[in-house]
C-alpha cells in the first residue's frame, strides 16, 4: 500500500487532514479482507487495488470537502496529458514522455519572506498564502502548469485553468483561448501567441484542462526555462453564439505569468535533409517527432516595395496622425519585408495515409500532425497552385494532381 500512502501522505502536505478522516482511512486499510487462495493472482491484485481506491477515495473525498480549492487538483495535476492527449490535434502518447512539474507548495513563510523582500519572482505567491509552484492567480482566475514537452521545435505544456466565474459547462467545444505572449531561452524573441488555443476538456463549472502548442522559430533551441504572459483568458458560450461580437462569449482580463523549465528530447527527433529543388523551391529538410511532421522549404520571394515616407503615412493612418516611434521602418521591413510566392505542401506516410496539415506551409513550413500513426517513410509534395494543392489532400496519393507539384520528394525516416 506504500503509493497510497504515499498518496495521503502528500495531501497532507498540502491541507491538514482532519483526525477523523486519517482515521477513517486507516480503519479501511487495516480491514480489508483477505483473499481466497484459489483466486489468480491477478484477480487478487486488481481486488487489493480497487479496495485501497476506494480507501482513498473515502479520504479525498472528505480532504476535498475541507478545502475545496484543492479538490480541483488532486486528480489531474501531473497527469493532464493522460486525460487530454487524444483530443488535440497533434495527439499523441505525451505522458510517458513529458515532464512532470513540481508542484510542491510555497509555504507561508517561504511567500511571507518573499513579500518582504521584494523577491516575489521565484515563489510566485505576494499574498502568504500556500499554493503549487508554476500556479498563479488573477482576476479570479487561477493556472496551474502540470507537464511540459520539447521535441526542439515546439513546447507543448498543460496546464489546469480554474474559473472562479464559472459557467464552463456551457463552452460547446474543447477550446479555451488564451491571449498573450511567450519566449523560449534567455535569448529568446518575445512573440505574440499564434496557436493560441488551450485544447482539451471541462471538468466541472469551475475547472478546465488542456494543452497548449508553442512553436519555436528554429530548430537549434536547448534546453532552457520558456516564459509564458497572458494578459486575456476566453472561451465561447453555447448560449450566447449569436451575439454580434464574433470572438469568445466571455473574456476575463488579467495578468499571468508563469517560467518554466523544460528540456529538448533529441532522442526521440529525426532531422533528415532532402534538398530537392525545382524552379527557385528547395524542400530543404525534414524533421520528424512523436508528434509532428515539419518540412521545410525555401520559397522565392520578392522585396516589399514599401518606402520609409509610405511606411510613414500607413503609421500615422493607424495611429490617428501621431506615428509610433516604438516600430520602425527597418523593423518592419525586416519583419515583412520579404513578399514570399506561394507554396502548399502535402504529406503522407508508408501507409499512404495523408497527415493532418496544420497551416499551408507558411513562408516554406508545412507543419502536419503525426496523430498517432506510423511514420517509416514520408512522401511529402511541395505545390505553388493551391487548387492542385487542395485535390491532392481531397484524393490522396493517386490524384492526378500530383503531377502539377513542383517537388515530389520520398523520405525514409527509419
Amino acid at each position: 500500500m506504500g503509493r497510497f500512502e504515499d498518496m495521503i501522505l502528500g495531501l497532507q502536505e498540502d491541507t491538514e487532514v482532519p483526525a477523523k478522516v486519517w482515521e477513517k482511512y486507516t480503519d479501511t486499510l487495516a480491514n480489508l479482507p483477505d483473499q481466497p487462495k484459489k483466486l489468480s493472482m491477478r484477480t487478487n491484485r486488481w481486488s487489493k487495488y480497487a479496495a485501497s481506491a476506494a480507501a482513498v477515495a473515502v479520504a479525498a473525498s472528505a480532504i476535498c470537502t475541507t478545502n475545496p480549492a484543492l479538490a480541483a487538483r488532486i486528480p489531474f495535476i501531473g497527469r493532464i496529458f493522460k486525460e487530454v492527449q487524444e483530443i488535440p490535434i497533434f495527439s499523441g502518447e505525451y505522458d510517458g514522455k513529458a515532464t512532470v512539474l513540481n508542484t510542491e507548495t510555497v509555504s507561508n513563510a517561504e511567500a511571507e519572506n518573499a513579500k518582504e523582500t521584494g523577491n516575489t519572482e521565484e515563489t510566485g505567491n505576494t499574498e502568504g498564502t500556500v499554493k503549487p509552484q508554476y500556479m498563479v492567480e488573477d482576476a479570479g482566475v487561477a493556472i496551474t502548469a502540470s507537464e511540459i514537452y520539447c521535441d526542439g521545435l515546439s513546447v507543448f505544456l498543460t496546464a489546469q485553468v480554474e474559473v472562479e466565474q464559472g459557467m464552463l459547462n456551457n463552452m460547446p467545444g474543447d477550446i479555451m483561448y488564451l491571449r498573450g505572449s511567450w519566449k523560449a531561452g534567455a535569448d529568446g524573441q518575445e512573440t505574440e501567441l499564434e496557436n493560441n488555443n488551450l485544447e482539451g476538456k471541462v471538468i466541472d463549472d469551475h475547472t478546465f484542462i488542456g494543452m497548449l502548442k508553442l512553436d519555436l522559430d528554429t530548430v537549434n533551441v536547448q534546453d532552457g526555462e520558456m516564459e509564458l504572459k497572458l494578459s486575456r483568458i476566453g472561451y465561447d458560450d453555447i448560449h450566447k453564439l449569436d451575439a454580434e461580437d464574433i470572438s469568445e462569449s466571455h473574456k476575463i482580463e488579467g495578468e499571468w505569468n508563469l517560467k518554466i523549465p523544460f528540456t529538448v528530447d533529441k532522442e526521440a527527433v529525426t532531422k533528415i535533409p532532402v534538398n530537392k529543388e525545382n524552379s527557385g523551391y528547395c524542400l530543404k529538410e525534414v524533421f520528424v517527432s512523436p508528434y509532428q511532421v515539419v518540412a521545410f522549404t525555401d520559397v522565392p520571394y520578392t522585396m516589399n516595395p514599401t518606402t520609409r515616407e509610405e511606411f510613414d503615412e500607413m503609421m500615422k493612418e493607424k495611429t490617428g496622425g501621431a506615428g509610433d516611434p516604438s516600430y520602425t521602418y527597418e523593423e518592419y521591413m525586416e519583419q515583412q519585408g520579404k513578399i514570399y510566392e506561394p507554396c502548399d505542401a502535402v504529406v503522407f506516410n508508408q501507409d499512404g495515409e495523408k497527415l493532418q496539415s496544420w497551416n499551408s506551409a507558411y513562408q516554406g513550413r508545412s507543419v502536419n500532425a503525426v496523430e498517432g500513426k506510423e511514420i517509416s517513410k514520408l512522401y511529402v509534395y511541395v505545390f505553388n497552385d493551391g487548387d492542385a494543392c487542395l485535390d491532392m489532400e481531397e484524393e490522396g496519393m493517386d490524384s492526378a494532381a500530383a503531377d502539377k507539384a513542383l517537388i515530389v520528394a520520398e523520405v525514409d525516416v527509419k
